[in-house]
């Protein structure tokens, strides 16, 4: 039977490694001055040969990822509720919408105002109607109210 010590030297490692090892399960943990150091010897190789072919997880790197992937996710939790930060599904959603109404809007302009263009009494004037009727459409859509806006045409 040997001391953590021993397991070391035979490992080619610093005592305070095996420590570690055993902390993290690729040494399994006997009481002190039990170890068998054949067996000790045969997992700290599998332990090798698993880490060469990539499928070793370490305990404490798996922690640190997973304490980072919650820290990025409450991150991003309070930067939501700040409203600073936005899921583009929403926002590719309402853009959408508006590109409709401005479409829908700006259609029906002519069918609004032809009536009064055609009896205009210059270009001055017909253009003026529909200036004030695209700037109408405008307000409208963007949530003004033309009182508010001081009724400006221009």
């Amino acid at each position: 039977m040997a001391t953590q010590s021993e397991i070391a030297g035979r490992l080619g490692l610093n005592p305070l490694n095996v420590g570690k090892y055993i902390k993290a399960g690729i040494i399994t943990a006997k009481p002190k001055n039990e170890y068998d150091l054949d067996e000790v010897t045969l997992e700290f190789i599998k332990h090798l040969r698993e880490k060469a072919a990539g499928r070793s997880t370490d305990l404490s790197e798996e922690r640190a990822r997973l304490a980072k992937e919650q820290a990025d996710g409450k991150e991003m939790e309070n930067a939501i509720t700040r409203g600073e930060l936005v899921y583009i599904d929403d926002i590719a959603g309402r853009f959408e919408n508006a590109l409709i109404r401005v479409r829908t809007r700006l259609l029906a302009i002519p069918t609004d105002i032809a009536p009064e263009v055609i009896s205009s009494a210059s270009v001055a004037e017909a253009q003026e109607t529909i200036e004030r009727a695209i700037l109408g459409a405008l307000n409208e859509l963007a949530g003004v109210d033309e009182t508010e806006a001081g009724g400006a045409t221009h």
